[in-house]
């Protein structure tokens, strides 16, 4: 583990902001992920995040993005994972803000496998957690609850080779901002760049109740698949 942090935290050149001056306090990673990313107009945008929050926008353009992945390895410093709670899968819904010239990652839904995990989840983060029912093999991915419902199947292709800005804009975020305009500091990440791949959609049915209004969930703008980030995070300022 100790080898695995030096790794991470010796790369570091991709980020806009220098990392916190203090030590981090969770190790996780996220494994399998699939990136479904949306246009989104933005006078509805404004109707489902704070206004304390700035929009942040690629060439004029707002997105929301579903990113289904599994969380592994959980742990606090200087603990050691236990695998009830530190591996589970989830899936969320988020989109693009920016505070303080610190583009990060607004979180509209997540959704998490396990009852315990996600409660605790939500009290030490502060972010969104809610428990749902989730599932998945390695290509697809399955989720029920009262607001949504959604089926993904897919197939991975090759590495992108040539990332675009938009690729990276979507992907390279460091900080995730929370619902509270009474505390703005944002929970820091860091992990590596993400490598991501071309992936084939074989079925995609998505229905967000609380969403549908303002989206097409089943026709994405741009997707992508990664194997994954190791990553660190800090508590809140």
């Amino acid at each position: 583990m100790k080898e695995e942090i030096k790794d991470i935290i010796s790369y570091k050149k991709h980020r806009s902001w220098e990392m916190p001056n203090k030590n981090w306090f969770w190790y996780q990673e996220w494994n399998d992920v699939l990136f479904l990313h949306y246009q989104i107009q933005e006078k509805d945008l404004r109707k489902l995040v704070p206004d304390f929050l700035e929009f942040d926008s690629f060439e004029g353009s707002y997105y929301v993005s579903v990113v289904a992945f599994t969380m592994n390895q959980i742990q606090i410093r200087n603990t050691f994972p236990v695998p009830y709670f530190s591996n589970f899968h989830e899936m969320n819904l988020r989109t693009y803000v920016k505070d303080k010239n610190k583009p990060g990652v607004y979180f509209l839904s997540i959704e998490a496998e396990k009852l315990i995990p996600t409660v605790m989840a939500k009290l030490l983060s502060g972010l969104p957690y809610e428990h749902s029912k989730v599932a998945r093999s390695s290509n697809f991915y399955y989720l029920n609850v009262k607001r949504s419902q959604i089926k993904i199947d897919f197939t991975v292709g090759n590495k992108n080779e040539n990332l675009k800005g938009i690729d990276l804009w979507l992907t390279e975020r460091y900080c995730l901002y929370k619902d509270n305009s009474k505390n703005q500091n944002p929970l820091e990440i860091h992990h590596k760049p993400w490598e991501l791949y071309h992936c084939e959609l074989k079925n995609l049915e998505i229905k967000y109740q609380k969403f549908n209004d303002y989206l097409d969930f089943n026709q994405p703008s741009l997707f992508h698949y990664s194997p994954g980030v190791k990553v660190i995070a800090w508590n809140q300022n």
